[in-house]
């Protein structure tokens, strides 16, 4: 099937414009994100915590680490919480991400202070840097804001995705067309 999507440039267009639609739902509805994200992660953690205790079980005698077990019921314990307590996932996974906007503030403001005497980019990063920091300082305060941030950067990766499939599509179209004349002119020449 990936073949014979990949010999469609139609194909590939289609799948742009998909995610350039899903990209702005993404954005339009902060919450369902911010809801959706913590239960897949609740999902993947209780996930990895049955499969740390299935390669228990699956390992022979001589291989099985008690350390490994205990480790991955409290895996199993920890994403069947997260997944009982959406609320409490949902604002761990807000104040994760606002540190994580903050700490990459503080890093651009650090990069843009040492650049902005030589370069005027110096100057942009530094901007750059202090909107972002406040922007993590906002999500780590408040989980609507911190679901504004998440959805809309997930939602402007898969619209610029989308985009970039689109472009994709119209290269590989150009090329197939360009290539079709390539053989016509070259059968032709042979007659």
């Amino acid at each position: 099937m990936l073949k014979a999507m990949l010999k469609k440039w139609w194909m590939i267009l289609l799948q742009g414009i998909l995610l350039i639609f899903l990209g702005i739902y993404l954005m339009i509805h902060p919450g369902e994100v911010l809801i959706g994200l913590s239960f897949w992660l609740g999902i993947l953690v209780l996930g990895t915590g049955i499969a740390g205790v299935m390669e228990y079980f699956a390992s022979g005698k001589e291989d099985r680490e008690y350390d490994a077990l205990g480790w991955s019921v409290v895996t199993i314990l920890l994403g069947m919480l997260m997944l009982g307590k959406m609320l409490v996932t949902m604002k761990v996974v807000t104040v994760l991400f606002g540190i994580w906007m903050l700490a990459t503030g503080a890093l651009l403001v650090s990069n843009g202070w040492k650049l902005k005497e030589g370069y005027t980019i110096g100057w942009i990063i530094l901007a750059v840097g202090v909107l972002s920091a406040i922007a993590g300082v906002m999500m780590l305060f408040d989980m609507g804001t911190a679901a504004v941030g998440i959805s809309t950067l997930l939602g402007l990766h898969t619209i610029l995705t989308g985009l970039g499939f689109i472009l994709l599509a119209l290269v590989k179209r150009a090329a197939v067309h360009r290539f079709k004349a390539k053989i016509t002119s070259f059968r032709s020449g042979l007659q």
